[in-house]
């Protein structure tokens, strides 16, 4: 039995390929399916089954793409699935080859949720498919449901984890779904995409807390805020999205073609914001390519509304797009190369002692563009709070002139500044630096 692990750096998830004999199954796979079935070929085994571990939240899954070439989809009863699947219990197992997997009931993340173990044919469990239920150093978040369920899934959560520890072995490996990176996780510290339960045993507050007071207080203590696009993905999951065989490619386009496109289509500037402020085309919104950039355009950008990219060149382009095919934005209408960009528009921005100086004399407006829970860690003096997040709600308000954009690190201001300028307010971000950089300047 080999089982092999494919991260999506762009989502911080992962998914998992197990091979035994001629025989494979794929564990929550990604909708790219490319890589699941190349190295499904390369041990000359035929993949036989999609395995869920719940219905996602984040990411549109790969299993009917995967159906198209004949896997069988195999779900959590429950899921509601609204395509030809396979429901699986407590207790229902699937052979792969010589190997087994074995579903085991695991609440929290979603009512729904399953995680399977990996039993060899002496019945060793060599590893444990935990999705959203142990993370590495982290369980998966319990609020995505909305508040009504946040306490009884947080509950579940930790009954869920007991039931982990007593069932696999301290050298088996936990193999989650979510990581660093994602917002389904907890955590947004890098502690690995998979490893030894023994090692969780020590550091996962799941297990290691002594009682579910304690968990619940670190599970809730510090939420991140929920990805715009996510509200969609659950329902488009169930209902079954659209097969495409491979994820759409990009024309390349050139400055007529780019420019007469309706003003419908987002423009979306994906190179790094310093080159962005050097030059750029105008009307254009600054989502520099980043393990966050899907959150962003989630909350800059209508579900599945037509893009086009500027990028550096066609694969950073082909990049992005099959990011955004992950999530179901599926209409990207080309994209143009930097070097077309001529001539260009100019960002002006901020730096350190400017913005210190600003804020200090009070001589603009300031917005903090931080998330909530930065803004209560640590305010800017003078600056109104306005998250990131809700950016379509609170740029409606913004009054015209000159304003200083503030984040943490000049990625959130400077793409802010962006979408605030296609409104006509003279934004200006600090673009290389933030809160914790400016403060001890006032």
């Amino acid at each position: 039995m080999k089982i092999h692990q494919f991260v999506a750096e762009s989502l911080g998830d992962a998914s998992y390929l197990l091979v035994s004999g001629n025989d494979a199954a794929v564990i929550d796979p990604q909708r790219d399916i490319a890589p699941f079935v190349q190295a499904a070929n390369a041990h000359g085994a035929t993949i036989r089954y999609v395995v869920e571990t719940h219905v996602h939240n984040d990411y549109v899954s790969g299993g009917r793409e995967l159906a198209a070439l004949g896997a069988e989809v195999v779900a959590p009863a429950g899921s509601g699935l609204q395509f030809r699947h396979t429901p699986m219990a407590d207790g229902g197992a699937l052979a792969v080859g010589d190997a087994r997997i074995v579903a085991v009931k695991a609440p929290g993340h979603t009512y729904e949720h399953t995680a399977y173990l990996a039993k060899d044919p002496t019945g060793t469990i060599h590893g444990a498919f935990t999705g959203g239920a142990l993370l590495m150093g982290a369980a998966g978040r319990t609020d995505l449901l909305g508040p009504a369920h946040t306490e009884q899934l947080t509950r579940l959560q930790w009954e869920t984890a007991q039931h982990l520890r007593a069932l696999v072995p301290s050298a088996a490996d936990v193999l989650p779904t979510h990581g660093a990176g994602s917002f389904c996780s907890t955590t947004g510290t890098d502690l690995g995409r998979c490893g030894p339960m023994a090692t969780e045993l020590r550091r996962n507050p799941a297990l290691a807390s002594a009682t579910y007071e304690l968990f619940h207080d670190l599970q809730l203590g510090s939420v991140s805020p929920i990805p715009g696009y996510y509200r969609y993905m659950a329902p488009l999951n169930r209902e079954g999205p659209r097969v495409y065989g491979a994820p759409p490619r990009p024309a390349e386009l050139d400055v007529r073609r780019f420019g007469s496109l309706g003003a419908d289509v987002f423009r979306v500037d994906v190179r790094s914001r310093q080159d962005y402020a050097a030059g750029h085309l105008p009307g254009t919104l600054e989502v520099e390519e980043s393990t966050s950039l899907l959150a962003y355009i989630g909350w800059l950008i209508p579900f599945n509304a037509p893009i086009a990219l500027v990028s550096y060149d066609h694969v950073q382009a082909s990049r992005v797009t099959t990011d955004l095919f992950r999530i179901g934005y599926e209409d990207v209408r080309g994209y143009i190369a930097a070097p077309a960009i001529e001539p260009p528009v100019r960002l002006h921005t901020a730096g350190l002692a400017e913005a210190a100086e600003i804020i200090r004399r009070a001589s603009m407006p300031v917005l903090d563009v931080r998330y909530t829970q930065e803004h209560r860690d640590l305010p800017v003096p003078g600056a109104r709070q306005l998250p990131f997040d809700e950016i379509q709600v609170w740029a409606q308000e913004i009054e015209p002139g000159p304003t200083l954009l503030v984040c943490a690190s000049g990625q959130r201001s400077t793409m802010a500044a962006s979408y605030l300028r296609r409104h006509g307010i003279e934004a200006i971000p600090l673009m290389d630096g933030g809160a914790t950089d400016v403060l001890p300047l006032l």
